[in-house]
C-alpha cells in the first residue's frame, strides 16, 4: 500500500502530508504519547483528500493536521469501525486541544 497500512482497532491514523502543519502535528504525537493513545501512521504525497487541505492553503492558510478514524467500506450502507478507534480519537482530540495555549509556538521560523 502506498499510504501505509491501516487497521481497525489499532487507534487514530495521523497524516504526513504537504497540508499538514509539521509543528502541530509534532504536538498531537507528544499528545498521544503522554496519553498513551495508540496512533498508526499515514503519508500522502499530494492531496489528503478532505477539508484539510482547504483549510491548510485558504487564504493565508491556518496550521492543519488531519486525524484520522480507521474504517472500511466508506459512505456505504455497511461502514463499519472500531468502537476503541473512535473513543481514541476523541480523547486525542480533546487532549491535543488542551495542550495548545497562546504561547504555542507553531512558526517555523
Amino acid at each position: 500500500m502506498i499510504e501505509g497500512d491501516c487497521s481497525c482497532g489499532k487507534g487514530p491514523a495521523l497524516v504526513y502530508g504537504p497540508a499538514v502543519h509539521n509543528k502541530l502535528l509534532s504536538v498531537i504525537e507528544k499528545v498521544a504519547e503522554k496519553n498513551k493513545i495508540p496512533l498508526q501512521l499515514r503519508a500522502v504525497s499530494r492531496s489528503t483528500g478532505t477539508d484539510t487541505d482547504s483549510f491548510a492553503y485558504a487564504n493565508d492558510g491556518c496550521p492543519s493536521a488531519l486525524i484520522s478514524i480507521p474504517l472500511r467500506y466508506m459512505h456505504t450502507t455497511v461502514e463499519m469501525l472500531h468502537k476503541d478507534d473512535v473513543e481514541n480519537t476523541i480523547k486525542l482530540i480533546y487532549e491535543s486541544v488542551l495542550a495548545l495555549t497562546p504561547k504555542t509556538n507553531l512558526s517555523y521560523f
